[in-house]
């Protein structure tokens, strides 16, 4: 299962989750109070495969060439909406302790079953590694390495360290990598310095701490 550790991408994008299904579901982010989706177009789309270095080069020209700014763009910008949905109601419910619902795995399943291209063996510095070139000559098999991501989730990962993040304003998912398992939130310089500041407030005056601490 892949991990990462940066935070902020050219793009705009948060690299924050360590699981690039998890980073996916933070392509929506809170501004103001206000929910704000960053996926816009099927150009920001593209950008979030890019950073996320889920295809290959040529696969990326292609769709930048063909897919970004089509009419077929938009529609698979509103596809992986829906997916990035139900994959939030899995999330949620592992964060929960309860059941993935049918209708997720289903929605993974379909892109799986699209999955075409082909694997090669290349050098990563003294070892070797196998990587896989996503056919996208089809718009929506750009979506079927989300589908990897999320089936390298559900497979592979720890789900009891799936998490969302404390601050109750927030609504960023992270997989805990951490030693002792003590991670809570999305960022220590965003939500967990906030939230530390709020809960030094309330201890100065004398007020009862917040449900979450």
């Amino acid at each position: 299962m892949m991990m990462v550790r940066r935070r902020r991408g050219p793009g705009g994008f948060l690299w924050l989750g360590n699981q690039r299904a998890l980073d996916f579901l933070n392509t929506e982010v809170m501004a103001r109070g206000e929910r704000v989706d960053l996926l816009q177009t099927g150009a920001d789309l593209v950008a979030w495969l890019a950073e996320a270095g889920l295809l290959s080069d040529a696969a990326l020209r292609e769709a930048r060439e063909r897919w970004a700014d089509s009419p077929a763009g938009r529609r698979l910008v509103a596809e992986a909406r829906a997916l990035r949905g139900e994959l939030r109601l899995a999330v949620d419910r592992i964060v929960a302790g309860k059941a993935v619902p049918p209708s997720a795995l289903e929605a993974v399943n379909a892109l799986l079953r699209e999955r075409a291209g082909w694997a090669e063996v290349v050098r990563a510095g003294r070892r070797f590694a196998r990587r896989f070139h996503f056919d996208v000559s089809e718009p929506r098999r750009l979506l079927v390495p989300l589908a990897e991501a999320a089936s390298d989730l559900l497979c592979e990962a720890d789900l009891a360290r799936v998490r969302r993040c404390e601050n109750p304003a927030c609504i960023l998912y992270f997989y805990d990598a951490s030693k002792n398992h003590g991670r809570r939130w999305c960022s220590m310089s965003g939500c967990g310095n906030r939230m530390k500041a709020a809960a030094h407030y309330r201890r100065t005056r004398g007020l009862p701490p917040a449900p979450h601490e």
